[in-house]
């Protein structure tokens, strides 16, 4: 009985994953997504994050899309931040294996937006 409470919570959240187009942020998102969270795969390269976001739908549910940010390019990172609070309006997750710049890029972005 537990462990289903705990699933239905989990299906509510929305994930951020940072260079989810391949190595280990790549089976991030399928983890996630196999746990019914609605995961926002992010990559610098727009055609890769896009082959990623397809491969990973073939084989799952459709809980993805994805979205172009270079962490390192502040108004990259709003832009983030402003497809995150539009579409979803919380971010319940992060996962930043590529650098931890964009935490401090996505706070004052969020604090900004209030």
């Amino acid at each position: 009985m537990a462990e289903s409470k705990c699933e239905d919570v989990i299906r509510k959240k929305i994930a951020v994953v940072t260079g989810g187009n391949k190595g280990i942020g790549y089976e991030i998102c399928r983890q996630l997504m196999g746990k019914g969270v609605m995961v926002v795969l992010t990559a610098r390269d727009e055609k890769r994050g896009k082959e990623a976001v397809e491969k990973l739908k073939s084989s799952s549910s459709s809980n993805l899309v994805f979205h172009q940010v270079d962490v390192v390019d502040p108004q990259s990172v709003s832009n983030l931040v402003h497809f995150i609070k539009s579409n979803y309006g919380k971010l319940d997750i992060l996962v930043n294996p590529t650098t931890p710049i964009l935490i401090y890029h996505i706070y004052v972005c969020l604090c900004l937006l209030k």
